[in-house]
């Protein structure tokens, strides 16, 4: 197959740009990219307490991942952290309609006291560096 020389031009400038355009893209924002989180957050409403809604946030990066999830019964926040070699690189931020919002690092699980019918929202993110990836769910209620 014959090319025309402009055709070939244009694939032979595409051929050596790819490898300069496959590299710009710093490390972290390609990192990133590979986080999901927002099909696996939600809320739904919660077993144990009457009118009260859980709430949970998720990010997954293959076999790695951080959720930070709001129980209504009891009201806790528990907090999850399998990303990387540090466990307690989790950070978590729960807001509640009137009260405010608190910050949590480390994994583990952290009792509150709220009024109840408040709303409620989670936000987990990987870490606390400039690299870090957040997702925040609404849709819990105290």
């Amino acid at each position: 197959m014959k090319l025309s020389r402009s055709t070939a031009v244009a694939l032979a400038a595409v051929a050596m740009a790819g490898p300069l355009l496959s590299t710009a893209a710093p490390a972290a924002a390609q990192s990133a990219s590979a986080w999901n989180c927002t099909s696996l957050s939600g809320s739904s409403d919660s077993t144990s307490d009457n009118g009260g809604r859980d709430v949970w946030a998720e990010c997954h990066k293959g076999n790695e991942w951080v959720r930070a999830y709001f129980r209504a019964y009891k009201e806790t926040l528990e907090l999850e952290d399998h990303h990387g070699s540090d466990p307690n690189s989790v950070v978590a931020y729960l807001t509640v309609s009137g009260s405010g919002t608190a910050r949590f690092e480390g994994a583990g699980l952290r009792d509150r006291s709220y009024d109840e019918g408040k709303a409620v929202s989670v936000k987990v993110c990987t870490s606390s560096s400039s690299t870090k990836v957040c997702h925040t769910q609404s849709g819990g209620r105290t």
